[in-house]
């Protein structure tokens, strides 16, 4: 195990990153992405100990139960550092599938490497598709990426912060009905099972708030810029304010607000983009944590680390393209329609149906069936014309001699 385990680690970061984004241009030219994809942004921590080599630090503060004279089940802030690496991945919503992965130590800036990660995914599935919208959480907050993503043509949602001027901006203008468009949604949830079972209607409303213009952070040079020159324009986004959701209203300075460079006419298309979101977390990060090892690397290195991530989203990607080619052709044949599977049998029907087995003793080879009737000296006239073949032609062909 510890020989593979040495040689594996030789692959260099940069060759198995190769690697995984050609098994993703692979399955791009296999059409198995919509045309226009709708993609998610977002890191996850790989954490490992201090004795990994190339491993980065970041002190971050984590709550763990308290001792000492204070209430059962309290919690007690205190910091710690954490040591490790930080994953990038864009993630293509319908499918499930990564199509682009970077890394980096655990102490970089979560908006530091998105627009690299998002120009990997262009390239790897550009044979079949483009990505129309990203959906990214607030820890990518930066006003330069994100002008940068709109200059590229792709919508993005993200959840702005609470304290800032354009999320108070955004609440009190949703407030007034001649600056924001209203929707409400009402779906039927089902909870529980057996005799537990019940219905539930869950009411979401949101505001559209069009032409926001105190994001003064979207600009080419993001947050430096200065913004109070006489000459500066700011340039509007729009936002989505999220006045009730599943039920639950919150009071006014609690409120969720999503600023786009989409449209708001109708706020339910970039609400649902961001809930998608959450599938990337529980499909891919935790999965592949809980059930694909992908926090056991062969060797406690960076060339460790960086194998065991790009060799189990490789396998991942693959398996879920495999899973979606076995639903279909399933699909196609409860309707009675020829499968890939079956095309494949009567091909290998067709050009194995003309040939026999000929035994002897512990012998045998695989001759086409006209070529040994005629070795057993039977006439195929017809045969042996329109294949310009005779039985002296095909005894040499096998023993290199004159027949006898």
């Amino acid at each position: 195990m510890d020989t593979l385990a040495n040689q594996i680690v030789k692959i260099t970061p940069r060759r198995i990153e190769n690697f995984f984004n050609h098994c993703i241009q692979r399955l791009a030219k296999a059409r198995v992405f919509p045309k226009y994809i709708h993609a998610a942004c977002d890191t996850t921590l790989y954490e490992t100990t201090d004795q990994f080599e190339g491993c980065g630090k970041v002190l971050r503060e984590r709550k763990v139960k308290a001792r000492g004279y204070r209430k059962s089940g309290e919690l007690k802030a205190v910091k710690v550092w954490l040591y490790g690496w930080k994953i990038w991945a864009i993630y293509e919503v319908q499918t499930g599938i990564p199509m682009a992965i970077k890394i980096d130590t655990i102490e970089k800036p979560d908006n530091l490497h998105v627009l690299e990660v998002l120009e990997q995914a262009k390239e790897n599935v550009k044979q079949s598709s483009v990505i129309r919208s990203l959906v990214e959480d607030r820890a990518f907050l930066d006003g330069k990426s994100l002008y940068a993503i709109d200059q590229q043509g792709i919508e993005f949602v993200i959840p702005l912060k609470s304290n800032m001027e354009a999320t108070r901006d955004a609440r009190a203008l949703a407030l007034e009905a001649s600056c924001s468009m209203e929707s409400t949604r009402e779906v039927t949830v089902t909870h529980g099972y057996g005799k537990k079972k019940f219905d539930e209607k869950v009411l979401t409303t949101l505001v559209g708030v069009p032409g926001l213009l105190s994001c003064d952070w979207f600009n080419p040079e993001g947050s430096e810029a200065n913004t109070a020159k006489k000459d500066y324009e700011p340039i509007p986004l729009n936002a989505v304010v999220v006045k009730t959701w599943n039920n639950q209203t919150p009071p006014v300075d609690k409120q969720v607000v999503f600023v786009t460079n989409g449209e708001v006419k109708d706020p339910f298309v970039a609400f649902d983009r961001y809930d998608d979101r959450s599938l990337m977390e529980n499909n891919l990060f935790r999965e592949t944590k809980q059930d694909w090892h992908l926090e056991d690397p062969p060797k406690k290195t960076r060339e460790g680390v960086f194998v065991q991530v790009y060799m189990v989203m490789a396998m991942k990607a693959l398996t879920k393209a495999f899973l979606m080619w076995q639903e279909e052709q399933a699909r196609l044949h409860e309707l009675g329609k020829e499968t890939s599977w079956e095309m494949y049998r009567r091909k290998l029907k067709m050009l194995n149906r003309n040939k026999l087995i000929v035994f002897v003793a512990a012998y045998f080879g695989i001759f086409l069936s006209h070529e040994v009737i005629m070795l057993v000296d039977v006439p195929v006239h017809k045969t042996a014309k329109e294949l310009g073949v005779t039985r002296a032609s095909i005894y040499t062909k096998y023993t290199g001699l004159s027949p006898p």
